[in-house]
């Protein structure tokens, strides 16, 4: 019904402004669904491919993590379908490289979690852990409904009018709406708070997200129809009081500054909090190692390329794959590892972090910093500051600038690219035409990391003229229907002072001309 109902809103040419969040959030729930359904269908049919290839197959490599633990059957509904991503090679796009077929780009496509991303995968992890250590009620699945500790109506009631600050309106909103007496709390771009909000719905959470002004449109229209009490702030440096985490974190300390029985926030803290890294290193990390060697038949990958938002993924991704992926090389003298590459957007600290050993870019200066900085048409990527997440993939270095001293003893992290958002507009135009992938900003910029580190690696290994594939692995984050109003919006790009690349149907189009 849904997808009938966008066919008609499409079909029909409305130029009325205001039917716009309507029909972007019918059509961003009817592509979830879409996703979701397949998913779950998919995800079976590998399960099932799975445990027949494993009985006539014999491994040779005994180490526990080689192959992916089985669905726990205690799983239900959103929560089962997150994870077991494909790991796809983008065939077409391996064929533009420099010694193709010797070098090839696969996907891990985190975009068919239920939530649109692989931030579901963290969400999760760092609910169950908040839920297993006290800091939020037990979920309704796990309550007893005559438990005389459950949150009730009374409870809402007595705390009305409790607070006299700005989020008084907004505390007393997800009041009404938890069931359990918890409230999450965060701070987000957008896609962790969807995440958050789809997995509270069926545990009984509320949700508070606060997000910073310059992300599309279409996730708040998402996060609204989730159900969550969305506050949109202007953004700006960490620094800032104001800054969306921070304001965040005020607003789950005012809650429990009541202390009110049955009533319990969690600050998610999503860049801080290591559940974030540990979910990627137990779960993506395994996967993709699986991936490669039982179904694409290769024995690691010569480099996992990926931007940072959070860090959690690159860091736990990297960390895993540096662990458990080396083999031995064509000349067969050493032992080769997988290379952990950074992809950085204009405006972000992080590539000269990885590079110099500074967390600092010319952005920064007091002479061009702008009081709300925009450098990059990128969403949810790109730092000026390094997280406990992301310092956990940078080793030990003098100048930690993490809130606690979190950094492994190993570098996880070896080198950094950085790309332009005219690069990454490029790419997620190409990968639509080429590969039929429609991505978001992030996703575009991980696959120019990708082909720039492969095409710069030499594939000649050792001595002699034997050759050895170059395997490069990125993540598609998430579909570029959640970025209609920016990413893939042609004003809003020209906008920035980019180029729009669009072939003559298109523009025909755009013209009012019918294309036969």
């Amino acid at each position: 019904q849904i997808s009938t109902n966008v066919v008609k809103m499409t079909s029909s040419k409305q130029n009325n402004v205001t039917s716009l969040p309507i029909l972007l959030t019918t059509c961003t729930l009817s592509i979830l669904f879409t996703l979701a359904a397949t998913h779950y269908h998919s995800k079976r049919q590998r399960s099932s491919s799975q445990s027949q290839n494993n009985a006539c197959t014999t491994t040779t490599n005994n180490n526990q993590h080689d192959q992916t633990p089985p669905p726990s059957d205690t799983l239900k509904g959103y929560e089962a379908m997150i994870g077991n991503t494909p790991l796809v090679e983008l065939s077409n796009l391996s064929k533009l490289l420099l010694n193709h077929p010797q070098k090839k780009i696969y996907v891990k496509m985190e975009s068919l979690n239920p939530g649109g991303t692989g931030k579901d995968r963290a969400a999760l992890n760092m609910l169950k852990e908040a839920e297993a250590n006290g800091l939020l009620p037990p979920p309704l699945l796990l309550s007893s409904a005559n438990d005389s500790k459950n949150f009730t109506t009374t409870d809402k009631n007595n705390h009305n009018n409790k607070s006299s600050s700005i989020f008084t309106k907004s505390i007393n909103q997800a009041l009404e709406r938890t069931k359990t007496g918890g409230i999450v709390v965060e701070g987000t771009s957008g896609s962790t708070g969807i995440s958050l909000a789809s997995l509270c719905t069926s545990r009984g959470h509320a949700v508070i997200v606060v997000m910073p002004d310059d992300q599309a449109y279409e996730k708040r229209c998402m996060l609204r129809r989730l159900n969550v009490v969305l506050h949109v702030v202007k953004n700006c440096a960490i620094s800032n009081p104001n800054h969306y985490v921070n304001v965040a974190k005020r607003i789950a300390l005012e809650i429990n500054d009541l202390k009110k029985e049955c009533i319990q926030a969690f600050f998610v803290n999503q860049f801080e909090n290591l559940a974030n890294y540990k979910a990627h290193y137990t779960s993506t990390g395994p996967e993709i190692l699986y991936q490669l060697r039982t179904i694409h038949h290769v024995s690691c990958c010569s480099a996992f390329v990926m931007s940072s938002g959070t860090g959690g993924t690159i860091a736990g991704v990297g960390q895993y794959l540096k662990e458990n992926s080396s083999s031995s090389s064509s000349s067969g003298d050493d032992k080769k590892t997988t290379n952990i590459i950074l992809v950085d957007p204009p405006g972000s600290s992080l590539y000269n972090k990885i590079k110099y050993g500074v967390a600092y870019t010319i952005q920064q200066s007091e002479r061009s910093m702008k009081k709300h900085r925009y450098d990059t048409l990128a969403e949810g990527i790109g730092l000026d500051r390094i997280t406990a997440n992301f310092a956990l993939g940078c080793g030990n270095d003098d100048d930690d600038d993490t809130e606690e001293t979190t950094t492994t003893t190993t570098r996880v992290i070896d080198d950094a690219i950085q790309v332009s958002d005219q690069e990454a507009v490029n790419m997620a135009h190409l990968l639509l035409k080429h590969e039929g992938l429609f991505v978001g900003s992030s996703s575009a910029m991980n696959v120019v990391g990708a082909v720039k580190w492969a095409n710069e690696c030499e594939v000649v290994k050792g001595g002699g003229d034997e050759k050895e594939d170059i395997v490069v692995v990125t993540v598609i984050c998430d579909g570029g229907y959640r970025h209609l109003t920016r990413f893939w919006n042609r004003e809003f790009v020209e906008g920035w002072g980019l180029t729009w690349p669009c072939d003559d149907a298109e523009e025909e189009e755009e013209d009012g001309h019918d294309v036969k």
